[in-house]
């Protein structure tokens, strides 16, 4: 077919995501679904959700014809805001690799305002061990020369990874020294348009970095405009994180170079927390200050040693998470009743309450303080949690002492899942049973897992 022409009022409106936008870029109508990813673009109806609505008026009063022999490029004939969105699919490398394609191409890599640095794009496959400094001399070169045509303060987005934190950790972090360096405004020295708002980050995501007090100095007086931190396998030179603005938390396996070490999170606007945390390199203890908008929470600590400091907080960190209504604990130990009567926090919004390989042989205290000041909890799970070491000593016998919730209040409470490996759950059963008359809509579902799939 030469052409083809269409009705005289015809509107388009295509939600596209990665394969709907290849599907119209080809000529296909069908296109939907949400976008994937947006950049702001005053041309385009663009949102800060990543959804994207393109709504097109086409000239239906002429024919359209199709260049016989020469293929058409409706990807380059796109805004610079969408190209944006396609790159912002795309690691920094391959992003760099596009000024290549034609002369559209040429600087856009140079204003994309999403970058993901990644050392393992200059990995090959099954490569030898002595070839690792020569992949980090290649990915050093590219890094350095990146860095000097992107200021991370003017990117929406940055993203950077090594492979491993005590051999290259240390050399990555000249990086982001550098951008706070270059990016910030110094008493003397005239850097127009750099002040505290000239940071427009708000996503930022450091995996295997060393990070110096600088850093978190910068978080907490630059970085106005930062929502989502993101530190994975990082190594600290400071002992509190501090920012007003941030609205998303991970903190995953990272360590300390201080010793002693602890480590303090202050940031009031938080709503979402995850902390996966070897307390035996913050030995000073995990302190987390009160969040007032926080309402999902992953806790995550494991502890061979120096956790009795933490232990003898817990009650405090618990009630610093008062607000969340989905709270997951992993790796709890008993808790320490001080000698000093301490008032327990009510966990008035919590909905759902999952403990996993906590230690509940305490006559399952961490249990029960959830149990008698949760009120609307409506789900509770319980995963290879242990249990008091004398349950399996009472297995079989009906006249067993029975223990009791005093003063329960999860009247709303719908399901309680046990996932064990041994056959010693009959004493939380009966806890629970015991009590049935308070907990009237209460369902209680039993999986029994392999002790071999624990993990």
């Amino acid at each position: 077919m030469e052409g083809f022409e269409e009705p005289r009022s015809c509107r388009l409106s295509v939600g596209l995501d990665s394969i709907g936008l290849a599907r119209y870029l080809r000529g296909s109508g069908d296109a939907a679904g949400p976008c994937a990813a947006t950049a702001g673009c005053s041309d385009w109806n663009c949102s800060e959700s990543r959804a994207l609505q393109v709504s097109m008026d086409l000239d239906t009063t002429r024919k359209r014809p199709r260049e016989s022999g020469v293929a058409v490029d409706r990807l380059s004939a796109l805004p610079d805001c969408l190209l944006h969105v396609i790159m912002s699919f795309m690691k920094a490398r391959q992003v760099v690799q596009t000024c290549m394609l034609s002369k559209r191409w040429e600087h856009l890599w140079r204003t994309v305002p999403c970058l993901d640095v990644d050392h393992r794009e200059f990995q090959s496959t099954g490569e030898a061990a002595h070839g690792d400094n020569e992949v980090w001399q290649n990915f050093e070169d590219f890094a350095d020369n990146l860095m000097l045509h992107h200021q991370i303060a003017h990117l929406d987005t940055f993203q950077l990874r090594v492979n491993d934190v005590y051999r290259w950790g240390q050399h990555a972090s000249r990086w982001i020294r550098r951008s706070i360096k270059y990016n910030t405004k110094v008493p003397g020295i005239p850097r127009p348009g750099l002040s505290c708002s000239s940071w427009s980050l708000k996503r930022l995501h450091l995996s295997n970095i060393c990070l110096d007090d600088l850093f978190a100095k910068h978080i907490s007086s630059m970085c106005c405009s930062l929502e989502d931190l993101n530190l994975k396998g990082c190594r600290f030179a400071f002992n509190e994180i501090t920012s007003h603005s941030l609205k998303s938390l991970v903190i995953d396996s990272c360590d300390s170079k201080l010793c002693p070490s602890k480590l303090v999170v202050t940031a009031p606007a938080i709503a979402s927390l995850c902390l996966i945390v070897k307390l035996w390199f913050f030995p000073g203890g995990l302190i987390v200050n009160e969040m007032p908008f926080l309402s999902k929470a992953s806790i995550l600590v494991s502890a061979t040693y120096d956790g009795k400091n933490f232990q003898h907080n817990q009650s405090k960190f618990l009630g610093s998470l008062c607000n969340v209504t989905t709270l997951e604990l992993s790796g709890f130990q008993t808790m320490i009743i001080p000698e000093e009567p301490v008032e327990l926090p009510e966990f008035k919004n919590l909905r759902i309450l999952s403990l996993d390989k906590c230690d509940l042989s305490d006559n399952f205290q961490l249990l029960k303080h959830f149990l008698q000041n949760s009120p609307n909890l409506e789900k509770l799970t319980l995963r290879l949690c242990e249990l008091p070491k004398d349950s399996k000593k009472r297995k079989g016998k009906a006249k067993a002492k029975k223990t009791r919730l005093v003063d329960i209040r999860c009247e709303n409470l719908k399901l309680t899942e046990i996932i064990y490996d041994a056959d010693d759950v009959l004493q939380l059963v009966g806890l629970l049973l015991n009590d049935s008359a308070n907990l009237p809509k209460n369902n209680i579902k039993l999986s029994k897992v392999d002790r071999t799939s624990r993990n």
